[in-house]
């Protein structure tokens, strides 16, 4: 393997694969969990279709960011520090404030391929915890900000709609509630913003 992919498997390792380690371990040892249900999320609907969306999420987004890593190494570290930064944040939050989402019936009206995705979905990540903030929102805003904002890079409408769909997916497939939505923008925002300030020339 060359060196180039040696380097971004560790970037993934440190940024992605620990964190993602960690989430799982945190549920092994929480209690009191709270809900952040609101009135919004009483109207929107549960579309089962949308899980397809919802697991695209793991390759698209070591995709994007392979893409900016060969495109421009410069953006790719100064995203990937933002994002890290944000995760941190977030198993904070999860540690300090765990929450939980209940989720619907699944066990009538849906094809049973759907059926069978979503339970497997569900399967894994049960207890559904520590959803506020969204990580799906929060590295779907990261990668597109990324990849957005890097000029080599093509089909760029392309990439933000995908990333659109899987946003949209995580409350059309009731694993979040509308302010894990909202936590994921504000610590996206900030991560970056502090990032900006000290990003690698």
């Amino acid at each position: 393997m060359k060196k180039i992919d040696k380097k971004f498997l560790l970037s993934i390792l440190y940024s992605l694969v620990i964190p993602a380690l960690l989430y799982f371990v945190l549920k092994l040892f929480q209690s009191n969990y709270h809900t952040i249900y609101s009135a919004i999320d009483n109207k929107i609907p549960f579309i089962p279709q949308f899980i397809y969306m919802y697991i695209l999420f793991f390759p698209f987004i070591v995709f994007i960011l392979y893409l900016v890593y060969i495109k421009n190494k410069a953006k790719y570290y100064n995203g990937l520090n933002a994002l890290v930064l944000g995760l941190i944040v977030t198993e904070i939050i999860f540690l300090v404030y765990p929450t939980i989402i209940y989720r619907p019936d699944i066990s009538n009206n849906i094809d049973i391929v759907t059926r069978t995705v979503i339970s497997v979905v569900y399967f894994f990540d049960t207890p559904a915890i520590n959803c506020f903030p969204s990580i799906h929102i929060l590295l779907c805003l990261q990668v597109s900000y990324m990849s957005l904002t890097c000029k080599s890079i093509k089909y760029k409408p392309a990439i933000l709609v995908i990333s659109v769909l899987i946003m949209a997916s995580t409350l059309l497939v009731k694993q979040h509630y509308f302010y894990d939505i909202i936590g994921a923008f504000i610590i996206f925002s900030l991560s970056n913003i502090i990032i900006k300030y000290h990003k690698i020339r």
